[in-house]
C-alpha cells in the first residue's frame, strides 16, 4: 500500500508514554505542559485546546474509576492504535450532557398518580348524589329488588361507583360486570354462563337460558344473591333489552335469583322510554342519577384524590386555580382530572412548585377540542338568531306532527281557504325514516313515524347541532299515505 505512514510511528519511546499520558490523566494538573508535534492531525493548536478540555470532563469525579483503568490500560499496553483509538474517542466525544426533566410525581413528592383516568374505587369522592346513589342500589339488591337503573352524563363516576359497589356486595353476591354492551341477545347469555364457568358448548338460547337458571338456583342455595351489573347500558339494543327483562324472571315464589343493575348515559332512559319496553320500565325499583360537582365540591375532590395518593399536604394549586379547573371542567370528574394532570405536567416544565390560575387556563385552551372544528364563514346577517335556533324539542316535534298530518289529510277545498298572513319562517327538509305499526293504549293500532331533518348549514351552527331526529304516533287515518323514504320538508313560523 502506498498509504503514509500512520503518524505515531516514528515517535520514541517517551513520545508514546507522553500520548498514554494526555489520554486519560489522572487531573487536569498531570497534562504535560509540552506536547510533542502531532502531524498530519490539523492544527496543533486546537487539537490540544480540545484534548485539554475533553481530559478535564473525563476526570470529573462521578466517573474516576473508568478514566483510571482506561488510562492503566494505555499506558500498561504501550500500544500505538490503542493509543490512537482513545486520541480519536476524546476528540469525538460530547462537551456536555442534556438537561432531563423530573416527572410529575417525583417533582411534587407524590407517591402515586393521583389524577388517573382508571375506574379506581379507592380515589372515589362522595358527593351527596353519588353517595345517595350508591346506598339505594345497594339496598335494592339487598332487598332482592329485581332492576336498578344510574344515569349520568359521561365522566360522572358511573364506572367507578360500580366498581365500589362490587367491593361492597362481594362477600354475599355473586357479581357478574358487563361492559361490553355491543353484543346480541346469544352473546349476552355466553358471556354470563362464562363468568359462572358453565359450558355452553353445542346449547341453542333456550338451554342457556335453562342452564343460567339452574346455576342461579344453585348460587341461592349457597346463599348468594347474584348481581348482574351492566355499564355503557344505553348502547344495548332493544332485543338485548328484552332479554335482559326476561332474565328478571327468574325467581322462585318467595325472591328474585337476580339482581340487575343498569348504568348508562342518558340515551338510555330516552331508550327505556320507549312503549315497547313498558314491561321492562314497569320493573325498574330504583332510579338514580349523578350530578356535577360544585365550585367547592371540585376543590375537595381534588384534594381528596391527591390524598388519596399519599399527598403530604404541600401546596399545589392556588385557591384561583382550583376555581379555574372548576369553571372549565364544568364539574366533570374525568376533566378534573384531565385538567389537574396537564397541569401538573406544565408546572413541572416551567419550574411552578404552586400551580396558578393561568397555567390551568392555558391547559384547559389545549384540551377543547372544540376550537379544532372548521366552522364556515359567516355574514353578520346569517349570525341574527333564527327561528329554528330558538324552538324547543317539543315545539318543533309538534310542528312536525302538525306538518305530518295536513300531508297526510289535504285539504279537499283549498280554493275555499283564505291566505295566511305572511310570517318569518324557518324551513326544515328531511327525510321520513321509519314507519313502524304498533298497539297503543286504547287496543287500537298505531304507527311510530320516525323523521330525520336537517336545519340550514349556512347558520353557524356545528355539524352535531343541523340534525333533529323526532318521533310521534299516530292513528292508521293520519299515517295513511306516509313512507319510509318519504321526503319531508317543515315549515316553522315564528310569530
Amino acid at each position: 500500500m502506498n498509504s503514509p505512514s500512520f503518524p505515531f510511528e516514528s515517535l520514541d519511546p517517551m513520545a508514546l508514554a507522553g500520548i498514554s499520558g494526555f489520554a486519560a490523566p489522572a487531573t487536569p494538573s498531570a497534562l504535560p505542559e509540552n506536547l510533542p508535534a502531532l502531524p498530519a492531525m490539523g492544527n496543533q493548536t486546537g487539537v490540544e485546546e480540545r484534548i485539554a478540555q475533553e481530559s478535564a470532563i473525563v476526570t470529573q469525579p462521578h466517573e474516576p474509576e473508568e478514566s483510571a483503568s482506561e488510562t492503566l490500560n494505555v499506558a500498561e499496553g504501550n500500544n500505538v492504535e490503542q493509543a490512537a483509538t482513545v486520541a480519536q474517542a476524546i476528540l469525538a466525544a460530547p462537551t456536555g450532557k442534556a438537561t432531563v426533566l423530573p416527572d410529575v410525581l417525583s417533582f411534587y413528592g407524590l407517591p402515586q398518580q393521583p389524577f388517573d383516568v382508571t375506574p379506581d374505587p379507592a380515589y372515589l369522592y362522595f358527593t351527596p348524589s353519588h353517595r345517595e346513589a350508591l346506598s339505594s342500589i345497594k339496598e335494592g339488591i339487598e332487598n332482592f329488588r329485581g332492576f336498578m337503573v344510574l344515569v349520568a352524563e359521561p365522566g360522572m363516576g358511573k364506572t367507578t361507583l360500580m366498581n365500589k359497589l362490587m367491593e361492597e356486595v362481594s362477600d354475599s353476591a355473586r357479581v357478574v360486570f358487563l361492559f361490553q354492551t355491543q353484543c346480541s341477545s346469544r352473546e349476552l347469555l355466553c358471556f354470563i354462563l362464562n363468568e359462572l364457568e358453565v359450558d355452553h358448548s353445542g346449547m341453542d338460547v333456550v338451554a342457556m337460558h335453562r342452564a343460567l337458571n339452574q346455576a342461579l338456583l344453585e348460587e341461592m342455595l349457597r346463599g348468594r344473591r347474584f348481581v348482574l351489573i351492566v355499564d355503557e347500558a344505553q348502547n344495548l339494543q332493544e332485543p338485548v333489552l328484552e332479554t335482559i327483562r326476561l332474565l328478571s324472571d327468574f325467581e322462585t315464589t318467595h325472591s328474585k335469583l337476580i339482581q340487575i343493575v343498569l348504568a348508562g348515559q342518558p340515551q338510555l332512559a330516552e331508550t327505556l322510554m320507549r312503549p315497547s319496553l313498558v314491561q321492562l320500565r314497569q320493573r325498574i325499583s330504583v332510579l338514580s342519577s349523578l350530578k356535577a360537582l360544585s365550585a367547592e365540591e371540585t376543590s375537595e375532590y381534588v384534594e381528596h384524590r391527591l390524598l388519596a395518593s399519599g399527598w403530604d399536604g404541600k401546596l399545589l394549586f392556588t385557591p384561583e386555580a382550583l376555581a379555574q379547573i372548576a369553571e372549565s371542567s364544568a364539574g366533570v370528574p374525568r376533566s378534573i382530572n384531565n385538567l389537574c394532570f396537564s397541569a401538573l405536567l406544565a408546572g413541572v416544565h416551567r419550574g411552578l412548585e404552586v400551580v396558578d390560575a393561568d397555567t390551568v387556563k392555558e391547559v384547559s385552551g389545549k384540551l377543547n377540542l372544540e376550537s379544532l372544528v372548521r366552522r364556515p364563514e359567516v355574514n353578520a346577517d346569517s349570525q341574527q338568531p333564527s327561528a329554528a335556533d330558538t324552538i324547543g324539542a317539543t315545539q318543533l316535534a309538534r310542528a312536525l306532527a302538525a306538518a305530518l298530518n295536513a300531508e297526510a289529510r289535504p285539504n279537499a277545498n283549498p280554493e275555499n281557504s283564505i291566505a295566511p298572513t305572511p310570517k318569518p319562517e324557518v324551513v326544515l327538509t328531511g327525510n321520513l325514516t321509519e314507519k313502524v305499526r304498533s298497539q297503543g293504549w286504547s287496543k287500537q293500532h298505531e304507527y311510530r313515524i320516525l323523521v330525520t331533518l336537517e336545519r340550514d348549514p349556512v347558520s353557524g351552527l356545528p355539524v352535531a347541532d343541523r340534525y333533529y331526529c323526532c318521533s310521534m304516533y299516530m292513528d292508521e287515518a293520519q299515517a295513511a299515505g306516509l313512507h319510509v323514504g318519504k321526503p319531508v320538508r317543515i315549515k316553522i313560523e315564528q310569530d
